[in-house]
């Protein structure tokens, strides 16, 4: 044997490294794809550089908000008379703190539970969810 007892005490960290590297590099393929999508998209200026904002200063919480709101959307406009005037509010029925993720899964046809993990997950990231959902209690207006 020409390694002994010492061979897995460097391999493993070695094999752990380039795990570790490889899943950043997909994470990373994952929000280039997401700018490069967004540029190429049909989208209007306007929603173009809210998206791309959006993808920047939120990285990947942002980038699969990107997708998955652009999926939504995509969806919603080819019934423009059913969604046409329709604004975001605070959903009084899906409601467990300010009614914000269930106002927005409504919006947008998405489950608001799925809005929500959502937000826990942006939230442990960054610590940004906290302000961004104070926020959002404060400018969406609450549904009558």
């Amino acid at each position: 044997m020409v390694c002994g007892t010492g061979c897995g005490f460097w391999l493993f960290p070695l094999v752990i490294m380039i795990f570790v590297f490889l899943f950043i590099f997909l994470l990373f393929i994952f929000w280039l794809w997401a700018i490069i999508d967004c540029l190429t998209s049909r989208s209007s200026t306007a929603q173009k550089v809210f998206w791309i904002i959006i993808i920047i200063f939120f990285n990947l919480i942002g980038a699969l908000l990107y997708f998955i709101f652009s999926k939504a959307k995509g969806e919603k406009t080819m019934n423009t008379k059913r969604f046409k005037g329709k604004k975001l509010f605070r959903s009084k029925k899906n409601k467990v703190i300010a009614g914000v993720c269930g106002g927005i899964g409504e919006y947008f046809g998405v489950d608001p539970i799925l809005i929500r993990l959502l937000w826990v997950i942006f939230t442990l990231m960054g610590g940004a969810g906290v302000l961004a959902y104070i926020i959002a209690w404060v400018i969406i207006p609450e549904e009558k």
